[in-house]
């Protein structure tokens, strides 16, 4: 019997470019492609994967309204990602999502992102790496059993960066 495989979408927002340089990689991963949270989803994904970032302390509308009319019934799973130079947006998504009663995996990946003089060439190539190294992760784990982040691993601070 051969083995079912997960359907994957990225949906994103981004004012600079930056949140497009992780969701592209981690599209790249996944073997789908990245779209702006301006198209919607089509179909039943099993796993999300959206980004965004954080912009004078808020979520951009376009994050916002994706979350607001989101169709809690086409996906399987969420996963957050995003860049920030101060507040973790997968925190305030998480948020936003949990208003409307919808989960989202605890596991997420958050970096710094540049603004003015903070963090300037951020997201980095190690960013960028880090962020594909994130997706392969979950493209190898079993959907129905995620695996809790190993102590040991590069990932076991990046949920909370910006906490």
């Amino acid at each position: 019997m051969e083995e079912k495989k997960n359907t994957y979408a990225v949906r994103y927002y981004t004012r600079g470019g930056h949140t497009r340089m992780l969701a592209e990689a981690i599209a790249d991963e996944l073997g789908c492609e990245a779209f702006s949270t301006s198209q919607r989803l089509s179909g039943y994904t099993d796993i999300l994967f959206l980004g965004g970032a954080v912009y004078a302390n808020h979520l951009d509308p376009n994050i916002t309204g994706f979350i607001d009319h989101f169709d809690r019934s086409k996906v399987g799973k969420i996963i957050l990602f995003g860049d920030a130079a101060v507040t973790n947006p997968c925190k305030k998504m998480r948020a936003r999502l949990a208003g409307r009663g919808i989960p989202a995996e605890t596991d997420e990946f958050c970096c710094h992102g540049s603004f003015k003089l903070l963090y300037r060439s951020h997201p980095d190539a190690d960013d960028i790496r880090n962020a594909r190294e994130f997706a392969r992760r979950w493209r190898q784990m079993d959907p129905a059993a995620p695996q809790p982040v190993d102590a040991g691993s590069k990932y076991a601070n990046i949920r909370h960066w910006a906490e």
